[in-house]
């Protein structure tokens, strides 16, 4: 699909799933559980947040948003569960309220063009009642809790139905991860991802699961790792697949989506965890590297740069 001006797409996330957090305490219990801070989030906005290992690692990272009687988790389907276990576990005898969503689903809004640095406190008027604006970044647009049986035509009358496919695209070339392919659960680090930068993690808020090593790792600068998006011209990524520079291997591709561009539409986009120290060698230089053999090049995205400094302990 050919994509030119300010067009504007559709499209529905099958694979996100919902909980639902009511109840009189749930603000102060999801405020001393989690890495966002939901005293402070706005009703019209999703903000990305996770729930962590008292060691600091990422257990399911999530959207959350607020709702008449309190807040809605949107995860993904995989990892559902595992978090309704969790969040259950910690909820004690706290009047609070927890319930899978399985009558509404999730449809993603977006537009080619780059809104923004600021986005409007408003919505566009074109847009419908009860959007949500994806706090990540700019070009993610906004998010749609609408019944289950709704159709991409209930949405958004203005908006062309797309791939999800096609969303992902922009997510990855945004540099923002998302989910256990991204996120390894128990694994990853927030500030590794730069979930940090991304409005995930509040310093200020007080104390949450992880929140000791999660506020060590950032005061200290012991940032070792980053995410970073590659672009590969003419062939299609695959997850896991090896990325080098002259026979060195630099990390691993994690999540990956088609771009249509390249010979026979085969280009794609790739999410890939390697050392901050390799990425400044590549951004220093041309940015080449090789992904499964094929040519593919380092493009970060404006909020990336400039790149962390060095942890101390880490070597060129």
């Amino acid at each position: 699909m050919e994509v030119t001006g300010n067009t504007r797409f559709i499209a529905r996330d099958d694979s996100r799933r919902l909980i639902r957090v009511s109840g009189a305490d749930a603000t102060d219990f999801l405020q001393s559980l989690i890495t966002a801070n939901v005293e402070t989030l706005p009703g019209d906005t999703a903000r990305a947040s996770a729930l962590l290992t008292p060691q600091g690692r990422v257990l399911v990272d999530f959207l959350i948003s607020r709702t008449d009687d309190g807040f809605m988790i949107e995860c993904d389907a995989e990892q559902a569960e595992e978090l309704f276990t969790r969040l259950r576990r910690y909820r004690l005898r706290r009047p609070v309220d927890l319930a899978h969503e399985t009558g509404l689903s999730v449809w993603i809004l977006w537009e080619t063009t780059t809104p923004p640095d600021n986005p409007p406190a408003t919505l566009p008027a074109t847009l419908p009642v009860g959007a949500l604006r994806d706090s990540r970044h700019p070009d993610l647009g906004w998010r749609l809790l609408a019944p289950a049986d709704a159709t991409a035509n209930a949405q958004g009358s203005d908006a062309e139905p797309a791939s999800l496919d096609m969303w992902h695209a922009v997510r990855i070339a945004a540099a923002i991860p998302q989910g256990p392919v991204d996120l390894i659960p128990e694994r990853a680090l927030m500030l590794e991802a730069g979930l940090d930068r991304l409005g995930a993690v509040d310093f200020e808020k007080g104390c949450y699961v992880g929140q000791e090593v999660t506020a060590r790792t950032h005061y200290r600068g012991l940032v070792k790792r980053r995410l970073a998006p590659f672009i590969l011209a003419d062939t299609a990524a695959t997850p896991g697949a090896a990325i080098t520079d002259d026979g060195k291997s630099l990390g691993t591709v994690l999540s990956t989506a088609s771009t249509g561009t390249g010979n026979a539409g085969t280009g794609s986009i790739c999410l890939a965890a390697m050392k901050l120290s390799d990425l400044h060698r590549l951004q220093a230089g041309d940015g080449s590297v090789q992904i499964d053999g094929a040519p593919a090049m380092l493009s970060l995205p404006d909020w990336m740069v400039p790149l962390p400094q060095l942890a101390r302990t880490d070597s060129a």
